[in-house]
């Protein structure tokens, strides 16, 4: 092990005393955090630009990226996940050519009805802003290094019939119960490998998700399976803050 390596390791040991007394996050509530977001480094990501100051080393088009710790993953080879809660959220824009910027993710599925479709298959409201139909998982992110970590994977536009089709999976996926009968699975009895893939039109090229199950979550990784249910509960009870980028 290198000296370097040994140093990043090997962690103080602290006595009770210096416990005791708390660790100072005791205020921090779920509004003074921020979850991370999974999105993809697509050709226009600062990240990949070696001249913007969100320059990440090592960061290419279609790898997949975190949004709070700057982690890097291949897209090829992908990260495994655990799902543990979903929803759907409607986010109101406005466009791009007005100054563009995040109004709104509190919308109800009711705005659909108040668009009408551009020739873009985009939903607009009558003020010119455009409402983005996103399909929302809260995830365990598998860090290899760093271990679990929670994160949100959104989904929206073309990306939505990936998300369709992983909810599909997951409303098929039995597990046995104590009694050796096969039940519905809980979305975190399984992990799923997130990859990317290149995408195509007439309009250009780019990068989206695709998910495939992976392996069930066996009896020596029950810690881990406790982990995703609390983050569900969590998720479900509206514990956790979810701070949306101001860009689109």
């Amino acid at each position: 092990m290198s000296e370097e390596s040994k140093k990043s390791t090997d962690l103080a040991v602290f006595d009770d005393d210096l416990l005791s007394a708390g660790t100072g996050l005791e205020e921090v509530k779920s509004d003074d955090l921020a979850i991370p977001f999974i999105r993809i480094l697509q050709a226009m990501s600062p990240q990949v630009n070696k001249r913007a100051a969100e320059y990440v080393d090592g960061a290419e088009v279609g790898m997949i990226f975190n949004t709070v710790t700057n982690a890097i993953y291949d897209g090829e080879k992908g990260v495994e996940i655990i799902p543990c809660s979903y929803t759907k959220r409607y986010l109101e824009w406005i466009p791009r050519e007005k100054g563009g910027g995040l109004v709104t993710a509190d919308h109800s599925p009711d705005i659909l009805r108040q668009c009408t479709k551009n020739t873009k298959g985009e939903y607009v409201l009558e003020n010119g802003n455009t409402i983005d139909e996103t399909a929302q998982f809260f995830i365990l992110l598998l860090d290899e290094n760093e271990g679990p970590q929670q994160a949100v994977l959104s989904f929206s536009r073309s990306q939505l019939g990936v998300a369709r089709k992983w909810n599909t999976i997951l409303r098929m996926a039995k597990i046995p119960n104590s009694e050796g009968k096969l039940v519905p699975a809980p979305m975190f009895a399984y992990k799923y490998l997130l990859t990317t893939v290149e995408l195509s039109n007439d309009k250009g090229s780019w990068f989206g998700f695709n998910v495939s199950q992976a392996d069930a979550i066996v009896g020596k990784e029950k810690a881990l399976a406790y982990e995703a249910r609390d983050f569900m509960l969590a998720a479900r009870s509206g514990d956790v803050e979810v701070k949306h980028d101001d860009v689109l």
